[in-house]
């Protein structure tokens, strides 16, 4: 059976999140290449525990802290910036603990595609490097490396020429 010339117009949180984040840790940290697979394994289950800067991410892997950190900010960015629009009345508690669960939910969703990049208005993808950075710098990115990693996220994404259409 061959594969289909009709290109994905779904993908899947990890298989979103993953494949960036691996990119931007090993340009930002490329000795943590060898423990990258088993913190984003990690994450997938839901066993990361992200310590403060300068700790490690709660299984015994010191080394692997700006992996967990650049998995934490694209997961709960883009959690984050694609759940936005479903609760606008909530309160302000409520919209906090949204943002602190957007990434773990994100294990579990699946979000339209082109190409394997999300599909994000203009003001979305906007708003979504606004969020990544402010996460970045927050868990201790220094300005250079949260602006790549904003970047990043932001240059992974597809924003459709003709909203209307969705691509």
């Amino acid at each position: 059976m061959s594969e289909s010339s009709v290109p994905p117009t779904a993908v899947s949180g990890p298989d979103f999140v993953v494949p960036l984040a691996r990119d931007v840790s090993l340009r930002l940290a490329p000795e943590e290449a060898d423990v990258f697979d088993e913190v984003a394994a990690a994450w997938r289950d839901g066993t990361l525990h992200r310590r403060g800067p300068g700790g490690g991410v709660g299984f015994g892997i010191e080394e692997a802290l700006l992996s967990a950190v650049v998995l934490e900010v694209v997961s709960t960015s883009v959690g984050q910036v694609v759940a936005a629009g479903t609760g606008a009345a909530r309160s302000r508690w409520q919209r906090w603990r949204a943002r602190k669960q957007a990434g773990r939910e994100l294990v579990e969703a699946t979000l339209p595609a082109v190409e394997g990049r999300i599909v994000l208005t203009a003001p979305q993808a906007a708003r979504l490097r606004e969020v990544a950075r402010k996460h970045a710098t927050t868990l201790g990115l220094d300005e250079a490396a949260a602006d790549l990693l904003a970047d990043a996220l932001v240059g992974a994404v597809h924003v459709p020429e003709n909203p209307a259409d969705g691509s």
